[in-house]
């Protein structure tokens, strides 16, 4: 569902406009957009931040010396990831 933020120019006030469908944002932006708080059509979109995914690393195909390097990185996020992927695969639960 498509959600945008807008300012009114009447009112000052910030808004948050959730559309069902791409459609319904573009039928309204040809009408303008009503300010929920007063009923204004004088409104400005903002532009909000946005969050990029990171990419995944695969860290059970690197060298011993890439995995040494994430190690001594001290990112324990990293080291946390490292362990649990090439980690799977041991017997950790056994007593030995």
């Amino acid at each position: 569902m498509p959600a945008y933020d807008f300012r009114c120019n009447a009112c000052g006030r910030a808004s948050n406009i959730f559309y069902k469908t791409y459609s319904a944002y573009d039928a309204a932006q040809a009408a303008g957009h009503v300010c929920p708080h007063c009923g204004s059509r004088d409104m400005t979109r903002l532009i909000s931040r946005v969050a990029l995914a990171k990419p995944t690393v695969n860290y059970a195909n690197m060298s011993s010396g890439e995995m040494l390097n994430v190690l001594e990185g001290g990112n324990t996020g990293e080291v946390n990831e490292l362990m649990r992927q090439t980690g799977a695969d041991q017997g950790l639960d056994s007593p030995e």
